[in-house]
């Protein structure tokens, strides 16, 4: 959505990846629910498809989810099919924000939008409140510009006028 505020965030409590996320994720009223799921290991797969599932039943706008940079074995949850089939029919956008450039999941390529690092999906959802924030200010600019330029042009035809009943007085007297 263009102006996401109901977001859905997977990922573990425990690391910095939680963190980095949302201590970039911009003050734009964001309203975020969140599943906390084991993201390497064993029960990972099962913890994941619990918590996507789970965000199938709620109100949310985007579903994201994040995790930091790995070995290929450290990721192997996120290549497994089931997660990518629950992710490719999810009922709205899934971002993923796993591993970094070099680590390419099966969940990455079946996400809605990929970013390299859960940072970057904090940024991306940022990105049209940021515009709009842009846009706002330079109408508001825009606005005040033109207001002043309105003022200035009916000073001048009260100017004008006044001029004008001066010389007609001026006449009359």
């Amino acid at each position: 959505p263009k102006f996401p505020q109901k977001i859905g965030l997977i990922t573990s409590v425990h690391g910095a990846v939680i963190h980095d996320f949302m201590g970039n994720l911009g003050k734009f009223g964001f309203k975020i629910k969140f599943i906390d799921s084991r993201v390497e290991g064993q029960e990972s797969v099962k913890n994941l498809l619990y918590a996507i599932r789970a965000f199938g039943e709620e109100d949310i706008e985007a579903l994201v989810i994040i995790r930091g940079g790995g070995s290929l074995q450290s990721l192997a949850a996120f290549d497994n099919e089931v997660l990518v089939r629950e992710i490719i029919k999810f009922p709205v956008p899934v971002l993923a924000g796993i591993g970094h450039h070099l680590d390419v999941p099966l969940v990455v390529l079946a996400a809605d939008v990929a970013e390299s690092t859960p940072t970057a999906i904090a940024n991306l959802l940022n990105q049209s409140w940021e515009n709009a924030r842009y846009e706002i200010d330079r109408d508001t600019v825009s606005v005040f510009n033109a207001f002043e330029n309105v003022v200035k042009d009916k000073q001048s035809t009260l100017k004008d006028i006044q001029t004008n009943v001066s010389e007609y007085l001026n006449v009359i007297l």
